[in-house]
């Protein structure tokens, strides 16, 4: 019993602990009353003008102080439903809701009951595709009127019909525009239009002989192109009431019956209509006149018109449109409905009927909530009742039954603009009637309005604030709880230090020390909060679970700590709420999720496992997700039975009852098929395959019964697998191929790929050539600064030089066989002189005189003839003719042949005196060895000097004759172009 007592005040302390910091951890934070009724709806005001406590408190755990607050602002919301009771026209309750002082976050549950009259209102509107594809349809129609109008009877008596037309718009490329096409586009046709209205809303016993009349009257239309203008139809029928004549209240049901798709927005600009469609009511002489004008609507749109007009459409389509609207139906928020319609229409009637009833007996709503309002609808669908895939409503529902809903409503914030914290909207019931909700925030005090209860300046505030609510609202410069503190005077900070960890306020980043006293920083992300003495505590600081969740959201952070009792926003769960433990609340208490679906063991015993934290967690030898599945242990040791499976595999084939031979403890046999199947088996177990011949693999089962309460499992029968499991060959020319042929493509391929970047880097390269060399404005010419890197080297003085022949006397005897040696013969040798236009001449240089038919003697003893070098201008060059006189002396044109060529001609005046002076006359010249081989080298052409001399030269005096001089001079005389040998005779 004293054990008793002391748990209960450990726990009583504990939830003291907790409550305070809930409290203090959601709202303490607030130094107004404004912004204390802002932080949580569970947030409260003590306006006492003593109060030693924390003015905002949650009204779930209040902080005890020294005093009790005796006044507290604590804004309820308020729910106010217009209660109606049931009749033959309300379906709805309640038919309108508001509530007021709604706090931020707070969160109301509205409770809304719709039930289904029998004869409630129901209007319907026949809207028909009049394209010529709907000829047959239209001829049906007329015949099943009758049929159409007896089955809304049965489903409403209170009921009434109209009907419409549409095709598409009137203009190219939708219709033929050819003259007369649009009134009149095939024979026995009326016109292209976009929307008729053709018979309004009529009931009673005149409407099938209204709507016969009206479909006589009629005729098939035709268009172009495959899609239709219905959408425009659809907004048309809905939104102009007046013209179609829909009753208020009643179910607004459009049936609307085509074979083709829809037009949507967008599509006008194909002609040229570029304004988007108003969704409102264009019609004149019920027919519909912005066509040309306005696009189609888009499925938003459409969607959009639908619930405010609260108008259900059914499409009736043929089977190849089908999937195409249902997916439209999808998309529609809207209550709706596909049926199939036949290729005839011949079953229009029970179609419509069948739909009616499919939507008669469904009911869900629609809530159209604003932004920054959260709507969420949980319907309780009860009976024969099914929830609607949407999660919005029930079907299955019968007449005269009730489907409650409940209705979530939550603001999630206040806004900063008054007139914005004030919210109105409507929840639909799709062709029923509309529930209009309105909402009434509040986010001020009421006491901070009232000036007559400011006091400005008080006393109570040291008159450095106001007090207001209360609390003293300070002044600039002046802060603390009764503004007792300055800034520029009071900065001690002694009593903000923590005297366990020793930190200021908790460190820069969760407070400031301010007049002795810390004030929390709070942090920027909602419903986190800092609070303390010293700032130490938080709801943001406990341990999180793998998904990065404070107390894996199953519980509330305080200080550090979770506390799974509680919700993620501090209110104590229900009973009925799931139960979590653990220090980050991430295990359930709950042990359902261990408990084994079939035994109802928990874990399958405890000697196979035990249940942590929701799951089991198994010991040796057990596993499987309640530790069912031994794989070593009692009669399902799979090891036990290895001999006997062997035995009865060799032998089974021979010997039926083998398994009694093989000292089998149960009947061991083979599967009567190739391989077993598991699934008429029941409960079995597969052990670990016995290896066999060839790598393959021996299969069994150890068949099973689980036996009384216990469940404890008795083994039946030990089955064979007929087939060995053994490993697949692989098939090695298949994959040398393989890899030889992907090996082949891939460089087949990447020839392939090189070849073509290639050629379209060529192809661009080309292309840039042409395009630079088109944009070029000059024209081509040779550079200027080209210099040709061969040179052409020519004797300039060989070009006007006369040729120099020799001539050889008829009575001469032959030469000496040295060509530089003198003869004994006194015979004259003859030169004569001719012009000649090949380069076979004697340089101008060389000439001592004119020979032309001169004669002359040898000439004993002469003097040695003296050379000398005469400067001269360098000619022009010239260019030589090829040689024709192959007897010729030939001078070369380069100077390497120079010395060549002074042989020549030095040979030439050793063997034949050619000089007339009577003082050598008669006298030979001494030899003189000479290096060259013959006397007939060419020469170059000589330049022009004038008129040759042809006067007689004065005679030499005699001279020694220096072997030595010749040679010597002809290696001092290469000096270029610009000089040439002259002979001094």
């Amino acid at each position: 019993m004293g054990w008793c007592r002391i748990l209960t005040g450990l726990l009583l302390i504990l939830q003291i602990a907790l409550n305070y910091g809930a409290s203090t951890g959601q709202c303490s934070g607030a130094k107004t009353c404004s912004e204390c009724i802002k932080t949580h709806f569970t947030c409260k005001w003590c306006r006492d003008e003593i109060y030693d406590a924390s003015r905002c408190q949650s009204d779930l755990n209040q902080e005890l102080g020294s005093s009790e607050c005796e006044n507290w602002t604590f804004p309820k919301s308020v729910i106010e439903p217009d209660e109606t009771e049931f009749g033959p026209i309300i379906q709805v309750k309640p038919s309108a809701i508001k509530i007021t002082n709604l706090r931020p976050g707070e969160e109301r549950n509205i409770s809304v009951t719709v039930k289904s009259s029998k004869d409630y209102p129901l209007d319907v509107y026949y809207l028909m595709d009049f394209s010529y594809s709907m000829k047959e349809d239209l001829t049906k129609l007329k015949e099943l009127t009758s049929n159409i109008i007896d089955n809304l009877k049965d489903i409403s008596s209170n009921y009434s019909i109209g009907f419409g037309t549409f095709v598409d718009k009137p203009i190219s490329p939708y219709a033929k525009t050819e003259p007369g096409q649009i009134e009149k586009p095939c024979e026995l046709c009326q016109a292209v239009h976009s929307f008729n209205h053709e018979m309004s809303m009529t009931s009673g016993d005149g409407a099938t002989e209204a709507l016969k009349s009206r479909l006589s009257s009629l005729s098939i239309s035709s268009n172009v192109d495959n899609p239709e203008g219905g959408f425009e139809a659809i907004v048309q029928a809905a939104v102009c009431s007046d013209d179609i004549g829909w009753r208020d209240p009643a179910r607004k049901v459009i049936f609307f019956a085509t074979d083709a798709v829809f037009h949507v927005a967008g599509d006008g600009k194909l002609a040229g209509i570029v304004e988007p469609n108003e969704g409102t009511c264009g019609m004149s002489n019920n027919k519909y006149t912005r066509s040309l004008n306005q696009d189609y609507p888009s499925i938003g749109q459409l969607n959009d018109v639908l619930i405010k007009n609260q108008v259900i459409p059914i499409f009736a389509v043929t089977a190849q449109m089908q999937n195409v609207y249902q997916e439209l139906s999808e998309h529609l928020t809207q209550l709706s409905s596909v049926g199939k319609l036949s290729d005839n229409s011949d079953d229009v009637a029970n179609l419509i009927k069948d739909q009616l009833e499919s939507i008669v007996s469904s009911t869900q709503l629609n809530p159209q909530a604003p932004p920054g309002v959260t709507v969420t609808v949980i319907p309780k669908c009860a009976g024969a009742q099914t929830e609607m895939v949407n999660g919005q409503g029930c079907s299955n529902v019968t007449i005269d039954e009730e489907v409650s809903f409940s209705i979530v409503v939550k603001v999630a914030e206040c806004l900063s603009e008054e007139e914005a914290n004030s919210y109105n909207f409507n929840i639909e019931v799709p062709g029923i009637a509309t529930i209009p909700i309105s909402i009434d925030m509040i986010c001020e005090c009421p006491c901070e309005k009232d000036e007559d209860n400011i006091d400005k300046g008080s006393d109570k505030c040291n008159s450095a604030g106001d007090l207001i609510c209360g609390a003293c609202q300070c002044h600039a410069e002046s802060y603390g709880k009764n503004c007792e503190c300055n800034q520029t005077k009071d900065k001690s900070k002694d009593k903000c230090i923590n005297p366990v960890s020793g930190a200021i306020c908790g460190g820069d980043n969760n407070g400031k020390c301010i007049c002795g006293q810390c004030e929390c920083i709070q942090p920027s992300r909602d419903n986190y909060q800092r609070w303390g003495e010293f700032c130490e505590c938080s709801n943001y600081e406990c341990p999180r679970n793998e998904d990065n969740q404070i107390c894996s959201n199953n519980g509330y952070c305080f200080c550090g700590d979770c506390d799974c009792n509680k919700t993620a926003n501090g209110t104590p769960k229900q009973t009925t709420d799931p139960q979590f433990t653990g220090k980050d609340c991430g295990c359930p208490v709950s042990k359902e999720g261990c408990i084994h679906p079939e035994t109802g063991i928990e874990c399958s015993g405890s000697t196979n496992g035990e249940c942590v934290c929701g799951e089991c967690q198994c010991k040796p030898d057990h596993y499987g997700k309640y530790c069912d599945i031994c794989q070593n242990c009692g009669p399902l040791n799979c090891t036990l039975y290895l001999d006997c499976v062997e035995c009865v595999y060799e032998k089974f084939d021979d010997d039926k009852e083998a398994w009694r031979n093989c000292e089998c403890d149960k009947s061991t046999v083979l599967s009567s098929d190739e391989t077993v199947d598991t699934t008429k088996l029941g409960r079995h177990k597969q052990c670990e395959p016995i290896p066999y011949d060839d790598n393959c693999n021996l299969i069994y089962f150890l068949h099973y019964t689980d036996m009384g309460t216990t469940k404890q499992r008795i083994l039946d029968e030990i089955l064979i697998d007929r087939e060995l499991d053994c490993p697949s060959q692989p098939d090695i020319i298949a994959i040398v191929a393989g890899v030889i042929g992907g090996i082949l493509a891939v460089g087949i391929l990447l020839l392939i790929l090189w070849k073509i970047y290639t050629t379209i880097v060529d192809k661009r390269e080309y292309t840039k050539f042409l395009e630079e060399r088109s944009k070029a404005k000059w024209n081509t010419d040779n550079n200027p600064l080209y210099k040709n890197p061969v040179t052409h080297f020519q004797n300039p003085l060989s070009s006007r030089s006369p040729s120099f022949v020799y001539k050889e006397p008829a009575n001469s005897p032959p030469p000496s066989s040295h060509p530089t040696s003198p003869t004994n013969s006194d015979t004259a040798f003859d030169f004569s002189r001719t012009s000649s236009s090949t380069n076979n001449q004697l340089p101008r240089r060389y000439n001592t005189g004119d020979f032309n038919d001169h004669k002359v003697s040898p000439v004993k003893n002469a003097a040695p003839v003296e050379e000398k070098i005469i400067n001269s201008p360098k000619p022009p060059p010239v260019e030589s003719p090829p040689d024709d006189i192959s007897t010729s002396i030939d001078i070369a044109s380069n100077i390497g042949e120079f010395d060549d060529i002074l042989g020549d001609i030095q040979s030439t005046l050793s063997r034949d005196t050619i000089i007339t002076n009577p003082s050598v006359a008669g006298g030979r010249l001494p030899p003189h060895p000479l290096p060259y081989s013959s006397p007939h080298r060419a020469s170059p052409a000589l330049p022009p000097r004038g008129t040759p001399d042809v006067s007689p030269r004065a005679a030499l005096p005699p001279r020694a004759h220096n072997p030595h001089t010749l040679p010597l001079r002809r290696r001092d005389s290469r000096e270029g172009q610009d000089g040439y040998l002259e002979s001094n005779l």
